[in-house]
C-alpha cells in the first residue's frame, strides 16, 4: 500500500513535475534553434543562443534548489511573481512574434503556479495569484507580438489569426486544465484528512471502551476481591492467626496485581497502544527492577521485534514482573536474565536465575504459590504455554511461549 503524503510532500513532487516541464521546454527551444529554423529565428541565432544560455543557467539553479529540498521557496509568492516577470522579459528580448522559441517556456510560470495550489497555505490567495499569472503571461506575450510589429491589422492581413490565437489561448487552456487538476487534488486531500480524522476518532473511542473494560473487569473486580479478603483476614486474626497470615499474603499479592493494572492503564492513556511493543514493555520493567532493587537484570532481545497483540504484551509484562519479584525475594541471588526469542511463529520469553531454587511439589497456597498460579492463568488467557523448571540449589527457569500476530496457536 502506498504511503500517504502530506501537503508539503505533494508540493515537493509537483515542483519536480513543473521543473521537468521547464527542462523539456528548454530542450524544445534548442531543437527549434538548430534544426531547420524559420528565417525569422535563423536571423537572430546569436542573440537567441545567449538568451538560451542565460535561461539554462537560471533553470540549473532552480534544479539545484529543488535538489537541496528548498522547494518551499520555489512555491512562494515572491518567486512566482519574479519567475513570471523574468520569463516574459526573456520572451520579449527573444522576439520573433508567434514563432518565439521561448513561447513554450513562457507557459512554465502558469504550470508552476497551478501545481503549487495543493500545497498552498491559503488556497484562495494562491488562486488569485494564479489568475494574475495567467493574465500577465497572456498580456506579456501579446506585448512581444506588438514589439515585433504584429499589430491586429498585420495579423489579419497575413492570415495569422489562428497561430496567434492558438499561442495566446495556450496560457488559459493549460492553466485551466492544471487548475482543475489542482482542485481535484485539494478535494482529495480534504477527503483524506477527514477520513483520517474519523479513523482517529474511532480509535480513540475504541481505546476508551477498552480502558473502561479493563477498569471494570480488572481493577474494580480486583479491588472488590481485595476488600473481601482483607475483611476475611481481619475476622481470622483472633481465631486463627496462621490462616490470617496466609490470607494477608493473598491480600498483598492481589494489591500488587491491582497496582500493576492501574500502572498499565495510566500508561495506555498516555501512549498510543499501537506503539506499545514487547521489547519496550520488558525494557521498562527491567529498568524499574534495576532502579528499585539490588537485582541486576540482563535483558536480551532479538534483532527483529516479535509482533504480539497488545493484550499479550500486558499479560507477559505481569508474568515477567512476578517472576523477577520471586527472584528478588526468594532466590538469594543478585542477578537474573530475561531472554526473548522468536521461534516457529511463536515468541518465547524466559526468566532465569541461578539461585536457591525450590521444589514445585512443596509450593502451597502462600504468596509464591499464588504467584505461580497467576502466571499460569495469565498464560492461558493469551493462548500460550508456560513451563516452570526449578529444583533445590539449581535455580529457576520460567519459560512462556505465545503465538505471534498472524500465527495460529498450535500448542
Amino acid at each position: 500500500m502506498l504511503r500517504s503524503l502530506n501537503a508539503q510532500q505533494v508540493g515537493y513532487w509537483l515542483s519536480w513535475v513543473a521543473m521537468l516541464s521547464r527542462v523539456t521546454s528548454l530542450i524544445y527551444a534548442l531543437g527549434i534553434l538548430f534544426f531547420y529554423p524559420h528565417p525569422i529565428i535563423a536571423a537572430r541565432t546569436s542573440t537567441l543562443l545567449v538568451l538560451w544560455a542565460v535561461v539554462a543557467f537560471y533553470t540549473l539553479g532552480l534544479v539545484i534548489t529543488l535538489f537541496i529540498r528548498a522547494d518551499r521557496w520555489l512555491r512562494s509568492t515572491p518567486f512566482l511573481v519574479f519567475d513570471t516577470l523574468l520569463v516574459l522579459t526573456i520572451v520579449n528580448l527573444a522576439g520573433g512574434g508567434y514563432r518565439n522559441i521561448f513561447s513554450l517556456y513562457s507557459l512554465i510560470p502558469t504550470v508552476t503556479t497551478a501545481l503549487s495550489l495543493p500545497s498552498a497555505d491559503k488556497p484562495i490567495r494562491r488562486a488569485a495569484l494564479f489568475l494574475g499569472v495567467v493574465i500577465t503571461s497572456t498580456v506579456g506575450f501579446g506585448f512581444s507580438l506588438y514589439l515585433d510589429g504584429y499589430t491586429l491589422p498585420v495579423i489579419i492581413e497575413y492570415r495569422q489569426v489562428d497561430e496567434v490565437m492558438l499561442r495566446g489561448a495556450s496560457y488559459w487552456v493549460t492553466g485551466g486544465l492544471l487548475a482543475a487538476l489542482a482542485a481535484m487534488m485539494i478535494a482529495w486531500q480534504h477527503s483524506r484528512d477527514r477520513a483520517n480524522a474519523l479513523r482517529e476518532q474511532a480509535a480513540v473511542e475504541e481505546e476508551r471502551r477498552r480502558i473502561a473494560t479493563d477498569i471494570h473487569d480488572g481493577v474494580l473486580s480486583q479491588l472488590s476481591a481485595l476488600g473481601r479478603r482483607a475483611e476475611y483476614a481481619s475476622l481470622l486474626l483472633a481465631e486463627d492467626p496462621k490462616a490470617a497470615e496466609e490470607e494477608m499474603l493473598r491480600v498483598v499479592a492481589l494489591a500488587s496485581e491491582v497496582h500493576e493494572g492501574i500502572r498499565w492503564i495510566v500508561r495506555a492513556l498516555r501512549q498510543d497502544p499501537a506503539q506499545l511493543t514487547l521489547g519496550g514493555e520488558l525494557t521498562r520493567i527491567v529498568d524499574r527492577f534495576r532502579r528499585n532493587t539490588d537485582l541486576a537484570v540482563e535483558l536480551k532481545l532479538p534483532p527483529n521485534e516479535p509482533q504480539v497483540p497488545v493484550d499479550t504484551i500486558r499479560h507477559l509484562g505481569y508474568i515477567v514482573t512476578e517472576a523477577l519479584t520471586n527472584v528478588w525475594k526468594h532466590a538469594g541471588v543478585a542477578q537474573a536474565t530475561v531472554v526473548v526469542r522468536r521461534v516457529n511463529g511463536q515468541a518465547t520469553v524466559q526468566v532465569t536465575d541461578e539461585g536457591k531454587g525450590f521444589n514445585l511439589l512443596e509450593i502451597g497456597s502462600g504468596r509464591a504459590g499464588m504467584g505461580l498460579a497467576n502466571m499460569r492463568e495469565r498464560t492461558q488467557e493469551i493462548g500460550g504455554e508456560i513451563n516452570i523448571r526449578s529444583s533445590i540449589g539449581n535455580g529457576t527457569q520460567v519459560t512462556v511461549n505465545v503465538p505471534l500476530v498472524g500465527h495460529r496457536n498450535e500448542i
